[in-house]
């Protein structure tokens, strides 16, 4: 796995539901595997300098014919009116407003690699500003918007050049080209290399002073466990000091304070294995504080500065991600918006935009303002509101050994008057990662095929504090599993799930835990794993990056018992279960080998199983008819193996 990157579940599910026959047979019309799919997604809200606008990222859907495209939009809230503000045919993404608001700055690849494009706040044509060979990675304005710095890759010399037009184009293990730092005279256009240095440029901000920039860099060639580095980098004499950093690879998004006191980011709680808490320290120097660890406990996102000695992030409680200010202290205050937060901008006046949705209604644009309701903005997936949505209940139960575990539990719509559900139970990525109150179209396309669903968050799962993320550590398989299983009883005993009918899904980490469970019970009729994890000591050796794994198993090579004992190949000659195997062919997250290990071992014990690898699909399927396809025949399997 590539750095801090998580094995996350890639697609947003999506739940609908009812309370009568007729609301059923409205869902069942109008919602294919085709429309659950298609909606539009939300990011990026900022305000201009003003506070009059508000510039946001709209993703479209992906076509049958047309990949996704992302474009800005551009929302005047003296007329609310949102317009479409760039319409190329590739993307544009990282809108940046100029500090006094007159001009806006965006990435897009409309003309090949990243370049950084300017737009006139009237509107007009977008014209490039950069003319990189290898694209610009990142941009940041100049506090006084003369300039803007830029990040891009190293060119290629002649000779690389020559070999590779000669086909000589063989590829040498982490031998990525380091990051070039440039800034660029937005009037003349004039660009001057700053710094080259063998590192990568994953971060950087301006400080207010417009006198120096903080990067976070990593030194390469890359190490197995990669080192984060914060440098602080002087215009004047191009010199650079390092200053203190977590020693791990899994801290990031920094950001400066107003008047240039503290540099604040996310990082681990200890040495990862995923970024979770505040840390703070100041720009001259001196400790790395945790701000948040012992006061909140909980996973903080999107950390932005309002003034010196108040933040703004994203706190996620369970399920639901709420907007929090934060002291330097650490004192916490919920800002009581009462929505989910996903994404969101700060206005002087402390009011704030934010990207919201929930199990029954799908992204949107808000704002709040001081002692008003928050108001809805935009519609860009009105479509959506002509389908009955019903929230899922959330359900609290004991696990084996007495710690609370929460879980989604959707039911559907129509019973057909049986007196027992057939349930298919929906595992999550990670193991770092979690289901939120988001709309789920995996379950809500369970639920018109009849069957409940259930969606929990087991040990190991962020929203729940450091203890609990941390609890899976050498043991995965153990208590996760029995997590699940738990559930399931809890669920059996309290909402007449019928016990003879059960099937498991997931991917990435959910895709092992499928596998592992077909491994360690015959209760599940039917399973599918998606990108999983079936050999863990030779996922370990063949991702794109060990050190998440590394974090929680160690190394095979002097722990091959652990890998062993937490691997699904270990137990497979138990499976009994027909399983369904979905695979990208070029996923370096989970490898295809380990699909296809499972696939084979399955053959030999004549497990019912197939096979199935979509060509171009990474570890998050791209493709619209990749996506309809594998969706479609994970419904028709366990329909098939688990029927009702």
């Amino acid at each position: 796995m590539p750095k801090n990157l998580l094995r996350v579940f890639y697609f947003f599910f999506y739940v609908t539901t009812s309370t009568h026959v007729r609301a059923q047979a409205r869902i069942a019309d109008s919602l294919t595997v085709e429309k659950a799919i298609s909606f539009f997604r939300l990011s990026n809200p900022i305000f201009s300098p003003d506070g009059k606008r508000i510039a946001f990222l709209v993703t479209e859907p992906t076509k049958a014919d047309k990949p996704a495209s992302t474009h800005v939009w551009l929302l005047d809230l003296r007329d609310s009116i949102a317009r479409q503000y760039t319409n190329s045919a590739k993307s544009e993404n990282s809108p940046k407003w100029s500090p006094k608001g007159k001009q806006l700055a965006f990435l897009s690849n409309r003309n090949g690699e990243n370049q950084v494009f300017l737009l006139d706040d009237e509107g007009g044509e977008a014209l490039p500003l950069t003319c990189s060979k290898t694209g610009i990675s990142a941009f940041e304005w100049s506090p006084d918007g003369k300039t803007i710095a830029y990040t891009e890759k190293d060119t290629v010399s002649a000779d690389e050049k020559k070999r590779a037009d000669d086909k000589y184009d063989e590829k040498v293990a982490n031998n990525d080209k380091s990051s070039v730092l440039f800034s660029i005279n937005v009037a003349t256009k004039t660009s001057r290399r700053l710094l080259s240095n063998n590192w990568r440029i994953n971060n950087f901000k301006w400080l207010p002073s417009g006198n120096a920039l903080i990067l976070e860099t990593e030194e390469l060639p890359d190490k197995e466990i990669p080192e984060h580095q914060l440098v602080r980098y002087e215009l004047s004499d191009s010199s650079y000091t390092f200053l203190p950093s977590l020693k791990n690879p899994f801290w990031g998004d920094i950001q400066v304070a107003p008047q240039g006191k503290w540099i604040a980011y996310i990082g681990p709680r200890v040495d990862g294995p995923v970024a979770h808490d505040l840390y703070m320290q100041p720009v001259k120097g001196g400790k790395v504080n945790n701000v948040s660890g012992s006061k909140i406990d909980l996973p903080i996102r999107e950390a932005k500065f309002f003034s010196d000695d108040e933040i703004f992030a994203i706190v996620q409680h369970g399920f639901y991600p709420r907007l929090y200010e934060i002291s330097t202290k650490g004192e916490a205050t919920d800002l009581k918006i009462n929505q989910n937060v996903l994404a969101y901008d700060i206005r002087n006046d402390r009011s704030v935009v934010f990207v919201s949705s929930n199990s029954t209604h799908l992204m949107e644009l808000w704002i709040a303002t001081n002692g008003h309701d928050a108001v809805q903005l935009t519609h860009f997936n009105k479509s959506f509101e002509k389908i009955p949505l019903v929230s899922p209940e959330l359900v609290s139960y004991k696990s084996f050994d007495g710690t609370t575990i929460e879980s989604l539990f959707f039911k559907p719509v129509t019973t057909n008057n049986i007196a027992l559900l057939p349930m298919v139970v929906i595992i999550h990525g990670g193991p770092t990662g979690a289901f939120t109150d988001s709309y789920q179209s995996w379950a809500q396309l369970f639920l018109q095929k009849g069957y409940a669903v259930m969606m929990p968050n087991i040990r190991g799962s962020t929203g729940y504090g450091w203890k609990f993320l941390e609890s899976n550590r050498r043991a995965w398989g153990e208590g996760d599993f029995k997590d699940i299983m738990s559930g399931i009883d809890y669920l059996i005993a309290h909402k007449n799930i019928d016990s003879s009918k059960l099937a498991i899904v997931g991917w990435s980490y959910g895709g092992y835990m499928s596998e592992w469970a077909i491994t360690q019970t015959n209760r599940f009729k039917a399973a599918m794993s998606g990108a999983g994890l079936f050999n863990l000591a030779s996922e370990f050796g063949t991702e794109n990056g060990a050190a998440y794994d590394h974090w929680f198993l160690g190394r095979p090579y002097e722990n091959m018992d652990v890998f062993a004992n937490h691997s699904a190949i270990s137990f497979v000659r138990q499976a009994r279960t027909p399983t369904l195997i979905i695979q990208g062919e070029n996923d370096d997250v989970d490898p295809i080998g380990q699909s296809q290990e499972l696939y084979r071992a399955l053959r030999y014990y004549k497990v019912t199983c197939e096979l199935v690898t979509y060509p171009r699909e990474h570890h998050g399927f791209i493709e619209f008819k990749h996506n309809v396809d594998y969706i479609t025949r994970m419904l028709d399997w366990i329909k098939k193996y688990c029927p009702w």
